[in-house]
């Protein structure tokens, strides 16, 4: 975390922005940036504040790639998820069942909710397992359906990440509500709701995505799977290649990836949004996944830690 540090030199004092990054799980290297030699006004801190950790991650890129998580964040996660899976695999096959049950039905009901969906989770319970449609508006009911077609879908694909595969993921979550548009990249500029970035032209979509799916399969040499899961959530995010849907699409990649390395799927709850836009925001920002991926390991940890427990 950057912090404002002073140092003396004679009667004078300066003023500089500081952060300690990791070059070895035992080695670290501190960045500075010298602001003057007056105290700076809050508002004046916050601004620099803001450039400087924009620097301190680029600084990171550089240094790492795209390996967001320490050595002991990477031990934690993966022996949580180790264990989670020695708990399901020991599970009779209706205890599994009911385990994947719930958690595809308040999967669907937050990623929905996240975009506006007016259906309760009781309501996205009793449609998905009982199929009763609430007396909500039509469209929030199609795109539960199509949500839970879509993510059984991703549960029960072996094959590899590729551009076809997202356009298939995106017509059958949205062939229903938005036949016009589903499975197609966009043709209209278009932008992510509340944030000051720019997104890809629609000219330039079909490369920009060849380029990720290139990227993708050399990353995933190479990175823990969080890391690459926050890497193609945000890269996805940033292209923004349909017309509409492009969040819940995201979230269905990160996903993929998770389960296509057998680790648990993250359900990225609603009254956490705030959270998940802010470190969206910040990865666009910083241009790499690190903030998202904190944020994912975080809710990782609180998905995963005590399920399945007695």
């Amino acid at each position: 975390m950057s912090y404002l540090a002073k140092f003396k030199r004679g009667k004078k004092t300066y003023y500089y922005l500081a952060e300690n990054i990791r070059l070895t799980p035992h080695k670290r290297k501190q960045i500075r940036q010298y602001i003057g030699d007056q105290y700076p006004s809050e508002n004046r801190l916050r601004g620099l504040m803001v450039e400087f950790e924009k620097q301190v991650e680029q600084e990171k890129t550089k240094l790492h790639g795209h390996h967001y998580l320490t050595q002991i964040e990477i031990e934690e996660v993966d022996s949580i998820n180790n264990q989670f899976w020695e708990r399901y695999n020991a599970q009779n096959k209706s205890v599994q069942e009911q385990f994947d049950q719930n958690f595809i039905a308040v999967f669907v009901f937050n990623t929905n909710s996240i975009e506006g969906s007016t259906l309760t989770p009781k309501e996205v319970e009793l449609l998905l397992e009982e199929n009763i449609s609430p007396n909500r508006p039509l469209d929030d009911v199609l795109e539960a359906k199509g949500a839970q077609k879509t993510i059984e879908y991703i549960k029960n694909h072996n094959g590899e990440l590729a551009e076809e595969l997202i356009k298939q993921l995106h017509q059958r979550y949205f062939q229903e509500t938005k036949p016009y548009i589903a499975g197609q990249y966009k043709t209209r500029q278009n932008r992510i709701k509340g944030s000051e970035f720019d997104v890809t032209p629609p000219h330039e979509v079909p490369e920009q995505m060849k380029q990720l799916i290139q990227e993708y399969h050399r990353l995933k040499k190479e990175l823990h799977p969080l890391e690459l899961a926050a890497w193609v959530h945000w890269k996805f995010v940033s292209i923004h290649p349909f017309q509409d849907g492009n969040g819940r699409i995201a979230r269905l990649l990160m996903n993929l990836v998770l389960h296509k390395n057998h680790y648990g799927m993250i359900d990225i709850k609603t009254k956490e949004k705030q959270a998940y836009f802010k470190a969206l925001e910040k990865s666009n920002y910083v241009q790499n996944g690190a903030p998202l991926a904190t944020r994912l390991v975080r809710r990782f940890k609180k998905e995963y830690q005590n399920a399945l427990k007695d």
